[in-house]
């Protein structure tokens, strides 16, 4: 892959197919279901992206369980705390975990020894939702668009910095991209988790940052931070005044998105009525009207096998990158 290429990450709805009823197809093991509480374990700290759409499903889907729904934090390594810890849980209904683009794809294929197998050491309930990144600025840089910014780190190299939220997240990945493509040499300043990635870009102590586009706009509003470009394929709903990268010469486009997963070998039967579960409350209208303020596209029809699809395309998508930064960790 040459330098500048594209990145292909396209958004929209993803190929979705029946929905709880490929769960019942097949025998379950036999084995006791919990009828407790349900643990819902992130990878981040509160703040961040995937916690707050963990946040926002959470209520809904006690409600259409019937259990209590606890969003457990545990952050670190991009992910891998949670999704290790999510491995060695019971598997028996009480513990599932929202994976992001980070945990599910990008942090274990940035590791020279990958500590799973994303695609088959998770039970995978449903594709949930996908967002696009942004890129935003301090805004006490004196650029005030993606061009100028460019013009201003190629003229100090070496000497800017941006945040993320850890090393081998999909925001790394996408901002390494960013970089590649744009000629720029910054430094990475990895974070446990988007939230303090965030404060110190707000706060001045990194140039920029790449997050969700609904998770920054809020600081951009507000005048904290400088929302300057979109990597998406085209200009977003939620700020249509944003040009994407490609519009500014720069092919790439990146996102991340939620999938839900449960730990290895967790009966089907225990799964079928999560699946259906998850389904009606990504069906909701004030899930969905709450997704679309957030810049996310909400999936309303999904199944295990779509999901881990899905998760086998990100793989290939995003493996030839880490090849070519050389991210291997």
């Amino acid at each position: 892959m040459q330098p500048g290429s594209v990145i292909p990450v396209p958004f929209g709805r993803r190929a979705a197919l029946a929905g709880a009823a490929a769960l019942l197809a097949t025998p379950a093991l036999a084995q006791p279901r919990a009828a407790g509480p349900i643990r819902l374990v992130v990878g981040f700290p509160p703040g961040g992206s995937g916690d707050i759409f963990a946040r926002l499903v959470a209520d809904p889907l006690r409600e259409e369980l019937g259990r209590t729904v606890i969003v457990e934090n545990r952050p670190g390594a991009g992910g891998l705390t949670a999704a290790e810890y999510a491995l060695r849980a019971p598997a028996d209904g009480s513990v599932l975990m929202m994976h992001t683009g980070s945990s599910a794809v990008s942090a274990p294929i940035a590791r020279k020894v990958p500590p799973y197998d994303p695609v088959h050491d998770f039970s995978w309930v449903a594709l949930l939702s996908e967002a696009p990144f942004a890129l935003a600025l301090n805004p006490r840089l004196p650029a005030t668009d993606l061009k100028g910014f460019i013009a201003y780190a190629k003229a100090r190299p070496g000497q800017l910095s941006y945040s993320s939220a850890g090393i081998g997240t999909t925001v790394h990945l996408a901002a390494e991209a960013f970089n590649d493509a744009a000629g720029i040499q910054v430094l990475h300043i990895p974070y446990q988790g988007s939230g303090p990635a965030i404060t110190d870009a707000i706060n001045g102590t990194v140039a920029y940052n790449v997050e969700t586009f609904g998770t920054l706009l809020p600081h951009h509003k507000g005048g904290a931070l400088r929302i300057v470009s979109a990597m998406a394929a085209e200009r977003t709903a939620i700020s249509p005044e944003t040009p994407t990268m490609r519009e500014d010469g720069i092919d790439v486009t990146a996102g991340t998105y939620n999938l839900l997963a449960a730990p290895p070998n967790t009966p089907r039967e225990v799964l079928a009525p999560v699946a259906a579960a998850i389904g009606r409350v990504m069906a909701r209208p004030a899930v969905q009207a709450q997704l679309q303020g957030l810049g996310i596209a909400g999936v309303t029809q999904s199944d295990p096998d779509g999901a881990r699809r899905f998760v086998s395309a990100e793989i290939a998508r995003w493996t030839p990158v880490v090849h070519r930064l050389r991210l291997a960790l």
